[in-house]
């Protein structure tokens, strides 16, 4: 009779139709990813996957996807009555402080899952890589000089530093390190084996090096774990961890954590949006050379799972766009387009063409006041227009966009020692003159 039962459940699974691999291999051709691997999930688990340069027991960074584990973390706390969602944070972390005491006082659990406690992403005090037994707690005491953007509760803005807090919300309440909360929580009773959330465990199960892009080509690239970030973007997991992971949010599990809590549809710790009229409930995630997204579909009762072993600002939505047009093909809709942003490699050329230009003012100097202001006005520019453009300061621009970064401060030096050459040029002129 179970047996019975059970093969009748698994004809109810809508097989995922052909061409998923193959648009996938064209893809992964296309966007030069060294390492791809995918699976299609059912409550009764994987129905398809595959893997290329990796294989399904890889670990990668998965980067914001580790925002819904730590999102099942804290309502583990919350099932064991330890932890309400509307409680204040210092009821659990007392010494958590912001800038504004009374906005750090208001500031609740739900607040940080929901990203509406006011923080804004760019003071997030993010990839710290401190691998230190205090490094969570420090990098969220390290918030107290950070002033609010705005009052909790008014309003969505995504920020690393919400599960960052939480993070450390885990290990007061737990009275365990956060890795290892996870460990015994999460990952052992689901049965992610090759998950890892310190950096003794991402050595133990091998995590391999990611890959960067310069000038639109991988290159290897391993800065080394970063225990203090595990909240909010440095679990580490392989496709069959994440594809158990997918798992177990089907079959209408975790509903609360699925519904959208905001305007923007953000509930605690899953993005709940529609595409294509379709329901999709979903996170992605990236570090610097690695790349996670997983879609869940309510109405279907599948999931998808896409990992990549690299990474670039200007390849994020086409990335993206891998596990949504996916999730498209096993509900039997046609695939979209979903190119990069082609405002970075527009800055790149940018960046590269005044790199010349100022190569020939140091080759022939031009005797004008304007180009010396010019040029000094160029260095300040590029130094710090482009970290406000990707959202952080110079060394995240070098972490993140490793070739921006360095076009930018190539640019920057050049137009210093540009206008330092103009103006010795006056001078000379000035004295040849007299």
């Amino acid at each position: 009779m179970f047996l019975t039962a059970l093969l009748a459940a698994f004809a109810l699974v809508p097989a995922p139709p052909s061409g998923i691999e193959d648009y996938l291999r064209r893809e992964q051709a296309g966007l030069r990813i060294p390492g791809l691997a995918y699976a299609v999930v059912s409550p009764h688990g994987v129905i398809e996957q595959g893997a290329w340069g990796v294989g399904t027991g890889t670990p990668f960074l998965i980067g914001s996807v580790s925002k819904p584990i730590t999102a099942q973390a804290v309502m583990r706390l919350v099932e064991s009555g330890r932890v309400d969602l509307d409680d204040p944070v210092r009821r659990h972390v007392p010494w958590f402080d912001l800038a504004d005491d009374d906005a750090a006082a208001r500031i609740t659990v739900r607040h940080l899952l929901t990203h509406t406690s006011g923080l804004a992403q760019w003071a997030s005090r993010t990839d710290r890589f401190d691998n230190s037994a205090d490094g969570l707690a420090r990098s969220v005491r390290d918030l107290a000089g950070v002033e609010p953007a705005r009052p909790p509760g008014t309003a969505h803005e995504y920020s690393d530093a919400n599960y960052m807090v939480l993070g450390a919300l885990v290990e007061t309440v737990s009275g365990k390190p956060y890795g290892e909360f996870l460990r015994s929580e999460i990952f052992q009773p689901l049965g992610m084996t090759h998950a890892a959330a310190t950096e003794a465990d991402a050595e133990r199960v091998g995590l391999p090096a990611g890959h960067r892009y310069w000038f639109g080509h991988p290159r290897p690239f391993d800065r080394g774990y970063d225990t203090s970030g595990v909240p909010y973007g440095y679990v580490a997991a392989s496709l069959d961890d994440m594809a158990r992971f997918a798992r177990d949010h089907l079959g209408g599990r975790h509903s609360e954590m699925h519904t959208g809590q905001t305007a923007g549809g953000y509930g605690l710790g899953w993005r709940d949006t529609r595409t294509d009229g379709t329901r999709t409930v979903w996170h992605a995630g990236a570090t610097p050379g690695f790349f996670a997204h997983v879609v869940l579909l309510p109405d279907a009762d599948l999931a998808v799972v896409v990992l990549a072993d690299s990474y670039s600002l200007a390849r994020d939505g086409a990335l993206t766009g891998l596990g949504f047009n996916v999730a498209r093909m096993i509900q039997g809709k046609a695939v979209q387009p979903a190119g990069g942003d082609p405002l970075f490699g527009l800055t790149l050329l940018v960046l590269v063409v005044v790199a010349v230009l100022l190569v020939a003012l140091l080759v022939r100097p031009v005797a004008s006041v304007l180009a010396v202001v010019g040029c000094l006005g160029l260095a300040g520019a590029v130094t710090l227009g482009l970290p406000v453009l990707l959202g952080g300061d110079l060394g995240l621009a070098l972490l993140w966009a490793p070739d921006l970064g360095w076009a930018a401060v190539v640019v920057a030096i050049l137009a210093i020692l540009a206008a330092a050459r103009i103006a010795h040029h006056r001078v000379r002129r000035a004295v040849s003159r007299s």
